[in-house]
């Protein structure tokens, strides 16, 4: 199942506790930030939090940026990989 975080936060929110409750049928993440669908740490979902949650829960999957870059794109890129970060301090 591919998980879709935006349609997700704008349909009930309590993204934390609804990845850890999906994350058997997962496959795959798009992320994008509410409201404005840009990148994260534009809008109120607090993906550091959420990428945490992810990694906790042992989440090895693909998670795809699926967002506009609210100014520069690069700095949209440079958003999105801090905001999943968690997954390149767990690697050695």
């Amino acid at each position: 199942m591919m998980l879709d975080l935006y349609h997700a936060q704008l349909g009930e929110g309590n993204l934390i506790e609804l990845v850890r409750s999906a994350l058997p049928y997962i496959g795959e993440i798009q992320v994008a930030d509410v409201p404005g669908r840009c990148e994260p740490g534009t809008g109120e979902i607090n993906y550091g939090a959420v990428a945490r949650a992810l990694a906790d829960a042992g989440y090895e999957g693909t998670v795809g940026m699926e967002a506009w870059a609210k100014d520069d794109s690069t700095a949209a890129l440079d958003a999105f990989r801090a905001a999943f970060s968690v997954y390149a301090e767990e690697k050695p």
